[in-house]
């Protein structure tokens, strides 16, 4: 993975700014990009994987929503999560005490394994 080189403002001491490594990404892929490569790599046509990745991503909100945990292979989980506010007694809690939403994403033990052999190279 190539990286820039940019130069920040400290957070721990705002008047200082010091130079940082930062990711350059590449071009961002889109369902289609990714199913016609995954299409180059089995039997499925294009519109076949193109049809499955955008289902599940429009089904993907529901399953969270519903509370579900979704175990996506060797890719890894995702999941809701939240943030509350505290209270000393439990009936004081409803549904109002929930201040943000999050998903979360943890990766499989595989994606992390394929990611410690990442080399980067200055761009």
């Amino acid at each position: 993975m190539k990286y820039r080189v940019v130069k920040r403002i400290n957070p721990l001491n705002t008047d200082e700014q010091k130079l940082y490594a930062a990711p350059q990404y590449m071009e961002e892929l889109t369902v289609m990009d990714l199913a016609k490569d995954i299409s180059d790599a089995c039997t499925l046509n294009v519109t076949d994987v193109e049809a499955a990745l955008t289902s599940l991503v429009r089904k993907l909100p529901l399953y969270l929503k519903n509370g579900f945990k979704i175990q996506l292979g060797n890719f890894g989980l995702v999941k809701l999560s939240f943030s509350s506010k505290g209270f000393e007694k439990a009936e004081d809690i409803d549904a109002s005490s929930i201040t943000s939403k999050r998903i979360l994403f943890t990766p499989s033990t595989e994606l992390k394994s394929e990611i410690e052999s990442v080399s980067f190279s200055r761009m």
